[in-house]
């Protein structure tokens, strides 16, 4: 509750301090001497006297309002202990085990990243070493890939150069080979079978020559067959004439015939054998013709035969080249094959290669990553502050190289500027405690100084104390540490300043607590 809520307009008369206002009346003072006075009647002094009180009275019931309308400052009290503020601590603690070398000493202040401690452990440090050298085995069998896969690919490339030659190769080849085979020959075969044709026209040439021979001899032949009829002729006449001239010459002998008859048929007989012996000599001479041109037959058939041989080598040679072009086409033909062999073969060298790199560059990343992580945990044995603050855990020099288990707590920094404090106060008081209210803090000790502090946040949860009969409101102050005295665990009081209250509703707030009117008087606190 603020200050200006319960608090009324300001009473126009004059306030007057507590301390005069509850000094008890001055009673009358008797007179000093006795005056000569004329002596009242009987009821005078009894009527004086009421008077008198009355006056006091009413004298006394004013005072009371008056003194009940001066507002005073109102404070709820509270035990608090102390503690620190969120993401203003670090506790210190180790991520594994090993040897610790603190680098700080208690109560000594640290700014945010300084070294407060590191711990030495042989595990990490042997787990390093492995990851290192599982690296350099790891990198150096990468490299060694790599390697394959540039001397693979450099024999891919001339494998597939080889592959491209022997395929120009077969291809050529075939090519000879199908025009071999369409009738579109080679240069060398189409000289060859220039050449057969050239004898074959020169055979061509003999026969016709050979033919004009035969049709001479034929002539010759008819010739001789025509003197061996006149000579036949002739020999007839010759056998009729010398029939004759035997008989001319027993005629002769007897006388009957003349001489001169006798010579004349001897003349006609030695005609007709001159005309035989001409026949048989003409004869002789075209036989002899004819055995000539049989001869230049002859010649003419074995020119023929040469030729024909000339032919059939140059067809041997000509099928020669024709299989000699079909087995280099064949030859070309495995060459290529071999050659894409060997291509395949080294690609899939390549492949294994490059798998390979994969494995070992996963490998790698593996082996970097490992130790990586191993690096980060070594730096993790590296402890810094994560704020700027004090070292509030005492004896470390207990703790220093000795011994330490993961999750050990080393030490707890504390940023001493400004602290909080867990502060119970009374259920009653807390419709009184608002956010953000000064307070002032001191601790259980009379000659500690007041620390400025203020209402950080409420609980909404009541529990009760620790006798658990008294239900108390839990509430969180922020401490201004100006001295950095305070520390974490300290307990002391907390008077919180709730603003001003007049004092009646003070007198009736702390009845209030005491007796619980509220219980029995409803809306007695209103």
């Amino acid at each position: 509750m603020s200050s200006n809520q319960n608090q009324p307009q300001k009473s126009p008369l004059k306030v007057v301090p507590p301390k005069s206002l509850v000094q008890p009346p001055i009673p009358p003072t008797a007179p000093a001497s006795p005056t000569p006075e004329v002596v009242s009647p009987a009821k005078a002094p009894a009527t004086s006297s009421f008077y008198r009180n009355g006056l006091m009275l009413l004298f006394l019931l004013g005072g009371g309002v008056a003194i009940a309308q001066i507002t005073i400052a109102n404070h709820v009290t509270g035990a608090g202990t102390i503690t620190s503020r969120s993401y203003e601590r670090h506790h210190v603690t180790t991520s594994v085990a090993g040897t610790v070398n603190l680098k700080v000493k208690s109560n000594g202040r640290v700014t945010e990243g300084d070294i407060v401690a590191e711990v030495y452990s042989a595990e990490i440090e042997q787990q390093i070493a492995s990851a290192e050298q599982s690296l350099q085995q790891a990198t150096s069998a990468l490299d060694d890939a790599q390697s394959g896969v540039k001397r693979g690919e450099m024999q891919l490339l001339k494998a597939k150069q080889d592959v491209a030659i022997a395929r120009s190769r077969a291809e050529k080849e075939q090519e000879e080979f199908e025009a071999i085979i369409t009738g579109d020959n080679s240069p060398q075969i189409q000289q060859l079978e220039e050449e057969i044709n050239s004898i074959e026209s020169e055979i061509a040439g003999a026969r016709n020559n050979q033919l004009g021979i035969e049709e001479q001899i034929t002539g010759i032949h008819h010739e001789i067959a025509a003197l061996e009829v006149d000579s036949r002729h002739y020999q007839n006449n010759l056998d009729i004439l010398q029939s004759e001239i035997e008989r001319y010459q027993n005629i002769l002998r007897e006388g009957a015939l003349a001489l001169k008859e006798f010579e004349k048929s001897q003349q006609e007989e030695n005609l007709l054998k001159s005309q035989i012996n001409q026949q048989i000599s003409q004869m002789e001479v075209k036989r002899q013709q004819i055995r000539q041109y049989e001869s230049e037959i002859r010649q003419r058939e074995n020119f023929i035969e040469q030729k024909r041989g000339l032919i059939a080598a140059k067809t041997e040679q000509i099928q020669g080249v024709k299989n000699q072009v079909e087995e280099l086409r064949d030859e070309r033909a495995n060459e290529l094959e071999q050659q894409l062999v060997l291509q395949r073969a080294v690609e899939t060298e390549v492949e294994a290669a490059v798998l390979q790199i994969q494995n070992e560059s996963e490998r790698v990343a593996k082996a970097e990553a490992e130790l990586a992580r191993l690096r980060d945990r070594q730096q993790d044995l590296i402890l810094k502050s994560k704020i700027t603050g004090t070292v509030v855990t005492p004896d470390l020099d207990l703790v220093d190289q000795a011994p330490v288990q993961m999750g050990q707590e080393l030490m707890e920094i504390v940023n001493l500027s400004q602290l909080t404090a867990t502060v119970e106060v009374s259920q009653e008081d807390g419709n009184l405690v608002k956010p953000n209210q000064t307070v002032i803090f001191k601790v259980r000790d009379p000659y500690s100084p007041s620390y400025r502090a203020t209402v950080q946040d409420i609980l909404p949860k009541i529990a009760s104390d620790q006798s658990g009969s008294n239900p108390m409101l839990t509430l969180t102050i922020l401490i201004d540490n100006h001295d950095q005295s305070l520390r974490p665990g300290s307990e002391g009081f907390a008077h919180i300043e709730t603003g001003q209250m007049r004092i009646y509703q003070k007198t009736q707030h702390e009845l209030n607590k005491l007796f619980n009117l509220d219980k029995y008087f409803v809306g007695f606190s209103k």
